[in-house]
């Protein structure tokens, strides 16, 4: 009878326990201390670290004791502890092998190595150190196999499904263990506060009560105001013409006989029509503080509709780079981003670390504890989060010192998640100007965009400016080119309805790209992630729909619903947030202030339990870091029901910061969790735990 997945995990485990645990015991015992120092240059506060071999021997400790905890419950989810040390000058497929005194293990099933925030150097056993820096590194899977393979394991699935379930973030594991909230049957249970979610998306739309399709009088209310779900349900069930539709007929069938066949891989014509209008209207007409004139328009020919957002992103990234070329991305991510890129896209991440960059240090957990002249602890402030071009330069010679070659794609999230906040215009702008400079592609990953809940800065300009904005030719971007922004072949989007309007299960994602060596494979790769026809005529009814109001003559109204259903959504979100934010200011915890997005990110780092008295943070190694923060996770999680996104699984450089989607919890849900925050943090600090 063929082995459970359990029975294999087991094996799995077992059998690269015994092979690792044999380089770590002739590592030394000191402890992992990694040097600040000023790297010169004229750019205010850079430094670069290094490491010791021991703590690449507590990066190897960790992962073994990680793999046994996976053995226990049959899922193989740890992707990111599987890196003894190798030497210097080896390529980074190379550099995925575990070396012991007469013995080399090919890691086959564990092919992803990272090197966590504050890692610099990897020491071989010998000694010898590679001149690496502080970055973290996600390297690219290996795709060879080893001749002696002959385990039971290898006969039933391939490396390949091993290495992408070994991507998946480990926080996950801790989080299937507990039992989860329900007001009955497990009143204690732990609330889900950390997946990107929106119940409020369930909320009626403020003002609206239907939606009128092609100018038809035929308006479904009964006065009352509609929710989203309501509203899809009657386009679903629509007969009216669909809104492409070039003829002169009525009405038409729900389910119309062309839908049946094969469709353009690229999406509909109508749908992308549909969408670029929406594009337009969500990302340039709002722009005020930039020139975009109204002629500058999405082009339906250059956009790619897909089953979400992280399939286009794959897509794009496939036809961009190479397998082992590197995408930069700042820190902290989203912390998917490792497996849309990776798994079968092959590349290898260089995080973009920021808080080194800039003209001052960023406050330590000693400021977060103590409070700074206004009474208040302090956090680090937003501007410390932001890419500069010392930082991509940073990151970009990095890249070239672990793959040989220059690194080909800059992946920005903007607004940014976790941090909820957006990128200020000045920043994208410096990174546009750096990605055309160096030939590298930018990415503006903006699937937030129409969750920008604070729409103005206190000067008074747009909180959230596109990089489609800022890269048009109209702002002295790309080549003029008819029918579309003048982007030029390097600046790319990716958007989806995920998010804006939590429609994650009709899987709608969108590139949008003006290069034209790219369209065609582009459109070929969606072969593989084609929306179906019935969802593509429903968005594209949803998107054209205007709403009905009963104060507008005749019931009818020239909005569009997705304006409406973005305003009222926004005022939802924000309102919410406003909560949360209260909350963690009664308490004085400390939180960077969102303007966007599902989350705020949150400054635990007062909780965290003390470091010796011999090490400070910045001596401090990744594997002391991880794990006292997993100990705050599983005490916030287990003891008080709090199920937060831990920081460091989103790459963060320093421990004890969390993501909290305040958005993916009902009214009363919400509630129960700013009671349970308050009671954490006064049961905490009245035991004088932590700092």
């Amino acid at each position: 009878m063929m082995k459970s997945v359990a029975t294999l995990a087991r094996v799995i485990a077992t059998s690269l326990v015994s092979t690792m645990l044999r380089p770590l015991s002739i590592l030394p015992e000191s402890v992992a201390v990694s040097s600040r120092t000023n790297n010169g240059g004229g750019e205010g506060g850079r430094r670069r670290r290094s490491s010791s071999i021991s703590e690449a021997k507590e990066r190897g400790g960790s992962m073994v004791t990680k793999l046994y905890e996976f053995a226990l419950v049959g899922w193989n989810s740890h992707h990111h502890h599987h890196a003894a040390a190798a030497g210097a000058g080896h390529s980074s497929r190379q550099r995925m092998a575990f070396i012991s005194e007469n013995h080399q293990y090919t890691n086959n099933h564990w092919g992803a190595i990272h090197q966590g925030p504050g890692v610099g150097n990897r020491a071989s056993v010998g000694g010898a150190a590679s001149s690496s820096s502080s970055t973290t590194s996600l390297r690219a899977f290996s795709t060879s196999t080893t001749s002696n393979q002959s385990s039971s394991s290898s006969k039933l699935s391939s490396s390949r499904a091993q290495n992408a379930i070994a991507l998946l973030p480990t926080y996950l594991l801790d989080a299937r263990s507990v039992t989860k909230f329900h007001p009955v049957n497990a009143p204690n249970g732990a609330l889900q506060l950390s997946v990107a979610e929106n119940q409020l998306s369930e909320l009626p739309v403020s003002g609206v009560t239907g939606v009128v399709e092609n100018g038809s009088a035929d308006v479904e209310s009964d006065g009352e105001e509609v929710t989203l779900v309501q509203v899809l349900s009657q386009l679903a069930s629509s007969t009216v013409a669909r809104p492409s539709d070039d003829t002169s007929s009525a009405s038409s069938l729900t389910f119309e006989k062309d839908m049946i066949y094969y469709q353009p891989t690229q999406g509909s014509p109508g749908l992308r029509s549909a969408m670029g209008g929406y594009l337009h209207d969500l990302l340039l007409s709002s722009s005020s503080s930039t020139t975009t004139s109204s002629s500058s328009t999405f082009n339906p020919e250059n956009i790619i509709l897909g089953a979400g957002c992280n399939a286009v992103l794959e897509n794009l990234c496939m036809c961009l780079t190479e397998p082992g070329d590197a995408v930069m991305i700042p820190t902290p991510y989203y912390a998917a981003f490792e497996f849309d890129l990776v798994a079968r896209a092959g590349c290898e991440i260089v995080s973009v670390n920021t808080l080194d960059y800039h003209d001052e240090s960023p406050p330590s957990s000693v400021d977060a504890t103590n409070k700074s002249s206004d009474g208040k602890r302090t956090t680090i402030p937003p501007s410390f989060y932001y890419p500069n071009k010392a930082s991509l330069t940073h990151a970009y010679n990095l890249s070239m010192e672990q793959t040989s070659r220059p690194p080909r794609v800059l992946l920005l999230s903007h607004p940014n998640n976790p941090l909820g906040i957006c990128y200020p215009p000045e920043v994208m702008a410096e990174c546009i100007e750096w990605c055309r400079e160096n030939e590298v592609h930018l990415i503006s990953d903006e699937i937030y965009a129409g969750s920008v809940y604070r729409q103005k800065r206190g000067d008074g300009e747009d909180t959230f400016v596109s990089a489609m904005s800022l890269a048009s030719s109209d702002n002295g971007g790309g080549d003029e080119k008819e029918g579309g922004l003048g982007l030029g072949p390097y600046i790319h989007l990716v958007y989806a309805l995920s998010k804006d309007f939590a429609l994650s299960g009709l899987r709608v994602g969108v590139a949008y790209t003006e290069n034209e060596e790219i369209l065609m494979p582009m459109q070929k790769l969606n072969d593989l992630c084609q929306i179906s026809s019935q969802t593509q005529l429903l968005v594209e009814r949803m998107l054209s729909a205007n709403v009905a109001t009963a104060g507008a003559a005749g019931g009818n109204d020239d909005t569009k619903f997705v304006d409406a259903y973005l305003t009222s959504n926004r005022h939802n979100i924000q309102t919410r947030c406003d909560k949360l934010q209260s909350c963690l200011s009664d308490v004085d915890i400390p939180y960077l202030p969102a303007d966007s997005g599902l989350f705020v990110w949150m400054d635990f780092r007062e909780f965290l339990p003390s470091l010796p008295d011999s090490i400070t943070e910045e001596m401090e190694s990744l594997s002391s870091k991880e794990q006292r923060e997993r100990g705050l996770y599983l005490k916030l999680m287990k003891e008080y029901g709090l199920l937060f996104t831990p920081g460091m699984s989103m790459r963060n450089e320093r421990p004890g910061f969390f993501r909290c989607v305040f958005t993916a919890a009902s009214d009363e849900e919400f509630e129960l969790g700013l009671e349970r925050i308050c009671k954490f943090v006064n049961e905490e600090r009245g035991s004088g735990s932590g700092n």
